[in-house]
């Protein structure tokens, strides 16, 4: 009982007090008897380096069931590669990457919320799924492999993949500064909307 309730605190947590620097919009043209779909694009500093910079760009998926069960998942595309290969992505041939689960929060973080219809909530979740998962020639996995390349493809890139599947419910999606970091990004998205 315990456990459950730490839980239900915790997910709590993690959907409200991060997103304090976050603006909600309603894109939602219906009810779901199946609850409420939400789509959080989101930037936040980097832990542990200097002027917290770069920073990340990562996308939350939450269904909020009406008995009041919530599911999130967090999503970013990173990469494992020391940060000088990973700088020299810039300028040249990109780095193995992935996506995977966020592991890492910030109260400094800014998120524009989307509320969605849940066919709308599939279709960017899609975005997440491994193409080899997609044929059945490959189980479900927490990582789907991606090359990763500053500027070109990394994760402002998948950011604006996954804001681009709602553009045609209304969401301004600007172009990406080719030197943008995530957190400015992220401020003219939400000040676009």
């Amino acid at each position: 009982m315990l456990k459950s309730v730490f839980i239900a605190l915790l997910v709590y947590l993690i959907v409200h007090i991060p997103n304090v620097l976050a603006k909600e919009i309603d894109l939602s043209n219906m009810s779901d008897p199946s609850g409420i779909y939400e789509i959080a694009l989101c930037a936040r500093p980097s832990p542990d380096a200097p002027l917290n910079l770069p920073g990340h760009a990562f996308v939350s998926f939450t269904h909020i069931k009406h008995n009041g069960d919530v599911t999130l998942t967090s999503i970013g595309h990173t990469t494992d590669a020391d940060a000088i290969s990973a700088l020299n992505s810039y300028f040249g041939d990109p780095v193995a990457g992935y996506l995977g689960k966020e592991k890492y929060t910030s109260s400094m973080q800014q998120c524009l919320r989307i509320k969605v219809n849940k066919d709308d909530y599939d279709s960017a979740f899609g975005l997440t799924a491994s193409p080899m998962e997609q044929l059945g020639l490959a189980g479900n996995s927490d990582l789907v492999l991606r090359s990763y390349a500053l500027s070109e493809n990394d994760c402002i890139t998948f950011m604006v993949e996954v804001a681009d599947v709602l553009k045609p419910l209304g969401l301004n999606v600007p172009v990406r500064g080719s030197t943008e970091l995530p957190l400015k990004y992220m401020e003219r998205l939400i000040r676009s909307n």
